[in-house]
């Protein structure tokens, strides 16, 4: 097995040095070091015929950013790296190199910081790589395989299947309810069928995460894992999972510095909205109207959290927030009141929050920009008593002022006691 990693961008030979010298045939691409230049279909032949041999080639993006700069003749570094690649991928599809498997990891199109000549450059590549390679998804979100892996990542040993199917029966008992009382059309049955196979995750995770999983930076199922394991380790911790049946979306203690610097850093333009409207030591929008309602209510903060969790995406044009039947189906679980989630939390919530914004198709989201109601606050607030006072006055004289003068014919707006006459 033989590899190279983009993080090794000052290889002096290239890619085909680095991975003739692991061969040990280091000699066979003398021509093609000075000046570096592409090896051919039959070059790459003659170097790696013989016994089987796995290549791989990880993290490619950041490689060809740095190789743009690189000026090879009248060309740069990653063109060459280009054609050296290419001619790669055709020899590979030669009898001559059955033996031979090739595996390119996280080759995008674009690149978070490249300009458009490097992503021409990679967008090439992957047009090369299509023509004979199979794609694999690390991890597919149209199955359970997500929840299998943190499973085995994240615990030793699960409860009985009893125990498994008694807590999803529970949870499809509380969408039942919600159900009956007209709150969210979800269906009970499929939610008991989605838990027995997410737990112990409840099973929007998956559809949440696939939101932001493409975000520039964010490592897709390394950091999910990491995600998932400091929040789990929060929980155990803080012993909030002895109130919990199951680990959902929203169990965030975002007061725990660590854990607000993971999800800040999926979208870093989120962390005014974090501070004022979710989790502030207290002070936020959610903490003050979940102490209205009661010393131990997490409603109005696992609400914030979902739709923070739902609003995460900085891809263009992917899906941001939830539809209020979605809301009340994924915060559905037993033991808690769904009855008075809409008129107790989520009304209120909307209408105080400040960064919550509602799209043109009525799901509620989080964004960096104060809404209507935070700027009028803020322009309120900005007014002193004596401008206030100012102000109502010439308001008043305005809309009293006498049109005909035949009842009365001035008007004085909040006189002072002593200024009357």
């Amino acid at each position: 097995m033989i590899g190279f990693s983009g993080r090794e961008n000052d290889a002096p030979l290239g890619i085909w040095g680095t991975l003739a010298n692991q061969l040990g045939k280091r000699e066979l691409f003398n021509d093609y070091y000075s000046p570096l230049q592409a090896p051919g279909q039959s070059a790459w032949i003659n170097l790696l015929q013989g016994p089987p041999t796995l290549i791989l080639l990880d993290e490619l993006p950041p490689y060809f950013q740095d190789a743009k700069s690189k000026t090879v003749g009248n060309s740069d570094l990653a063109q060459v790296t280009t054609t050296a690649l290419s001619n790669l991928l055709v020899a590979i599809n030669k009898n001559e190199l059955s033996n031979v498997c090739l595996v390119i990891a996280d080759l995008k199109a674009t690149y978070e910081d490249g300009g458009q000549a490097l992503n021409s450059a990679l967008k090439n590549l992957e047009g090369e790589t299509r023509r004979s390679a199979q794609s694999l998804a690390p991890v597919a979100l149209n199955n359970n395989e997500i929840f299998q892996i943190l499973r085995t990542r994240l615990f030793a040993t699960l409860p009985s299947p009893t125990t498994i199917e008694r807590v999803s029966g529970a949870y499809s008992q509380s969408v039942k309810d919600a159900r009956d009382m007209d709150l969210t059309n979800a269906n009970p049955g499929d939610t008991r069928s989605a838990l027995l196979e997410s737990y112990p995750f409840h099973f929007s995770l998956r559809d949440l995460y696939a939101r932001f999983r493409e975000n520039p930076g964010f490592q897709q199922t390394r950091a999910l894992i990491k995600l998932m394991r400091v929040i789990t380790a929060r929980m155990w911790d803080s012993k909030a999972a002895e109130n919990r049946a199951l680990i959902h979306p929203y169990d965030l203690d975002l007061n725990d510095g660590d854990l607000r610097a993971e999800i800040e850093s999926i979208n870093p333009k989120l962390g005014n909205a974090i501070a004022h409207d979710i989790s502030s030591a207290g002070q936020s929008v959610a903490e003050n109207i979940d102490r209205q309602i009661d010393s131990s209510s997490r409603d109005c903060q696992d609400l914030a959290n979902l739709l923070l969790v739902s609003s995460l995406s900085t891809v263009s044009g992917a899906a941001r927030g939830l539809h209020l039947n979605d809301l009340i189906a994924f915060l559905a679980a037993p033991g808690r009141e769904v009855a008075h989630l809409k008129k107790n939390v989520i009304l209120p919530f909307s209408t105080q929050a400040w960064y919550l914004h509602t799209d043109r198709e009525g799901r509620l989201y989080f964004k960096d920009v104060q809404n209507v109601r935070a700027k009028l606050q803020s322009h309120v607030d900005s007014y002193t008593r004596e401008i206030k006072a100012r102000e109502l006055q010439r308001f008043l004289e305005k809309s009293f002022a006498p049109q005909q003068s035949d009842c009365y014919q001035k008007v004085v707006a909040l006189p002072a006691p002593d200024e009357l006459r």
